[in-house]
C-alpha cells in the first residue's frame, strides 16, 4: 500500500497572477483592482524579486482622512506628488511561503499571522505565485467559500 505524502504549497498555489511593479503608478494599481478579482498584488523590483506587496487595504491607508498628513482631505499625498509609485505605498516585507513548503506548516503561517495569502517563492526569491486561503479550501472541499 502505497504511503499518502503530505501536500505541499506546490500543490495549491495560482501561478497565474497579476503583479506590478516597484516603480509603477498608482493609477496602476487602481487599473489592476478593477481589472481583476485578484485583491493583493505581489510587487517585484528590476529583477523580478518580491520586494513588497500592495492591494486595496494600502490604497484606502494612504487615502484615509484620519491620515495626519491629509488635513486637506483623501488622495493629498498623490496629489502633492509626495506618494509617486508603488514603492511609496507598498507593504514592505510580505510574507512568504517556499514553493516546496508542506502546505500545513503554511496554513499555520497564515492562520498565526491572521492573513488571507502568502507570496508563494523560490529559493532565490523569485515569485513562483499565490497561495490563497480560498483556494485551499476549494482544493480541500471542492467548492468556494463564498
Amino acid at each position: 500500500m502505497k504511503e499518502a505524502t503530505e501536500p505541499s504549497v506546490r500543490d495549491i498555489l495560482v501561478s497565474d497572477i497579476r503583479t506590478l511593479r516597484a516603480s509603477d503608478t498608482p493609477a496602476a494599481l487602481l487599473q489592476a483592482l478593477s481589472g481583476t478579482s485578484q485583491e493583493v498584488f505581489p510587487v517585484l523590483d528590476e529583477k523580478d524579486l518580491v520586494v513588497g506587496t500592495i492591494g486595496e487595504l494600502d490604497l484606502l491607508r494612504v487615502l484615509s482622512p484620519s491620515e495626519p498628513t491629509l488635513s486637506f482631505g483623501p488622495g493629498k499625498l498623490i496629489r502633492e506628488g509626495l506618494i509617486r509609485d508603488i514603492e511609496d505605498m507598498m507593504t514592505r516585507r510580505p510574507s512568504t511561503c517556499r514553493v516546496d513548503e508542506p502546505l500545513r506548516a503554511a496554513l499555520k503561517r497564515m492562520a498565526t499571522l491572521q492573513i488571507p495569502q502568502l507570496v508563494v517563492v523560490d529559493a532565490a526569491n523569485r515569485l513562483i505565485g499565490l497561495l490563497r486561503g480560498r483556494d485551499v479550501f476549494v482544493a480541500l472541499f471542492g467548492k468556494d467559500p463564498a
